[in-house]
């Protein structure tokens, strides 16, 4: 109860879209509400939606059916969110006692303060399938803890079901069923691991099913931002090879640790940074370490998991903030692991703890007294606003817009939108150069009937300034007072 309450206190109204995701979330949720199916409503030709996960869509329509009227159902639809979070502090406190062998009260508290920590609630405070994805994860690493203990004689068929419908919410699950699948096969268990697989696929061939025939497709330079995560991901591998995996994973790895020195070396000399980080990550390490024995498959699923996060070419923010939690727990059973195991030096990983500990705590106050979860989506919302307001003051109603932050539009002035360029994995490393860009802009000009182009990025705006005379062409029609956004007319 207190978990949903102070996650409720910590949401607060904003322009819904401003993160993308979140956006196509509630446009997804409002399709299927309406009657229109899992589809994107907000592109021309409304084709099928296979690029995200259908349960957390799913449950928000539910809630759309009740409370149709946004953006003044924006509470009601957060609330689910803030009952997530108060459900995965339930599954911390019960998983640290049945697994770990915590007293009730130490798993309690400690699961309050790992799962009301600031990453968890910027992420509850939006429109995003994480805190869904928390609620599951800890029901699920309990069963499948269960099964690798080889307890029960029947089949591990509620293991594969709970993986199953964790991909349902967030694909990036599939680490678990890998997680579970290299536990059995260790001990040689090939019939659970046979069961486990096809039950979680099971679950999954509806889904897989679905997507491959639906129709119609997104359009090729839609692709990468509303089609297949998998095909999106395996063109920048065939793309770039090992060597933009290599990269990846040095440039999510360097992020990942400047997102930990951010919370564990607030206020601390510069010189003491790297020190507050390194006994956070030994303690993670040996937590791993201390929960070899006791929860197997929580292990695995955490590295493969960060194998993962690492491979994948997004910023990892979002991916390391989903799992906060668990890394706590690690953290946590590391610093319990050393401090029972130093004897009489007890005082030495007390000491060392209490380093990255009281950096985290001070980021932790600050961040509750200023709200600065918020700050993200106050910022982005506060950009986008301007062109926002030009829309629908400037545009009719059938008028189809490219912009960045194209749901942002959708929603909430009623228009169809597409984003300026076509979304690729090697950028991630690599951004478009001019030429790239204006490439992109123009083959978007083409397959989508676009009046307006509204930029709010630099590099938008050259590659549109460099279609001033081609067809079809851009012409400049507006900047935004308060904002950096250009408009263009399309020219055809």
């Amino acid at each position: 109860m207190v978990a949903v309450r102070v996650a409720g206190w910590a949401a607060s109204t904003y322009l819904v879209g401003v993160f993308h995701d979140d956006g196509v979330y509630a446009l997804l949720a409002r399709a299927i509400a309406s009657g229109d199916g899992f589809h994107y409503t907000q592109l021309p030709g409304a084709p099928a939606a296979t690029h995200y996960p259908p349960l957390y869509p799913l449950v928000l329509a539910a809630l759309w059916r009740i409370a149709p009227d946004f953006p003044h159902n924006l509470t009601t639809l957060l609330g689910l969110n803030s009952l997530c979070v108060g459900a995965a502090a339930v599954g911390w406190w019960r998983f640290a006692s049945a697994r770990l062998a915590w007293s009730a009260a130490a798993a309690g508290g400690a699961a309050l303060f790992a799962t009301l920590a600031s990453p968890t609630l910027a992420l509850s405070g939006a429109l995003l399938s994480e805190s869904l994805f928390l609620a599951l994860l800890w029901p699920a690493l309990l069963l499948c803890e269960e099964e690798a203990d080889g307890a029960h004689r029947r089949p591990p068929w509620r293991a594969g079901l709970a993986i199953g419908a964790l991909m349902l919410v967030r694909t990036h699950a599939l680490a678990l069923l890998v997680g579970l699948l290299i536990v059995l096969g260790w001990h040689r268990r090939w019939r659970d691991v046979a069961w486990v697989g096809a039950v979680a696929l099971a679950v999954q061939l509806p889904w897989l099913v679905w997507a491959h025939a639906a129709s119609p497709h997104v359009t090729a330079p839609l692709d990468g931002a509303y089609g297949s995560y998998l095909g999106w991901f395996r063109t920048g591998l065939m793309e770039g090879g090992a060597p933009f995996l290599l990269a990846t994973a040095r440039a999510n790895a360097a992020e990942c640790w400047l997102l930990l020195q951010d919370r564990l070396a607030l206020g601390l000399p510069d010189s003491l940074h790297l020190v507050a980080v390194v006994i956070a990550v030994a303690a993670v390490v040996l937590g791993g370490v201390s929960m070899a024995h006791r929860a197997r498959v929580t292990v695995a699923f955490l590295v493969t998991y960060v194998a993962i996060l690492l491979a994948w070419p997004y910023a990892p923010w979002r991916f390391l903030w989903a799992v906060w939690p668990l890394v706590m727990l690690f953290a946590f059973e590391g610093i319990r692991w050393a401090y029972m195991a130093a004897g009489r030096w007890r005082i030495v990983p007390a000491f060392a703890a209490a380093l990255p500990a009281l950096a985290f705590v001070r980021t932790e106050l600050h961040a509750y007294a200023t709200r600065g979860w918020r700050t993200p989506a106050l910022q982005a919302s506060a950009q986008i606003a301007p062109a926002l307001a030009w829309v629908r003051i400037n545009t009719a109603a059938t008028d189809v817009l490219l912009g960045e932050g194209e749901p942002v539009l959708s929603l909430y002035a009623a228009r169809k939108a597409a984003p300026p360029m076509s979304f690729t994995a090697r950028e991630y490393l690599a951004p478009p150069d001019a030429s790239e860009g204006s490439a992109r802009l123009r083959a978007m000009l083409v397959a989508v009937p676009a009046r307006y182009v509204l930029s709010l990025l630099p590099a938008t705006q050259q590659a549109a300034r460099a279609l001033a005379t081609t067809r079809p062409a851009l012409r400049e029609v507006a900047r935004l007072p308060d904002s950096h956004a250009v408009v263009f007319e399309v020219v055809r």
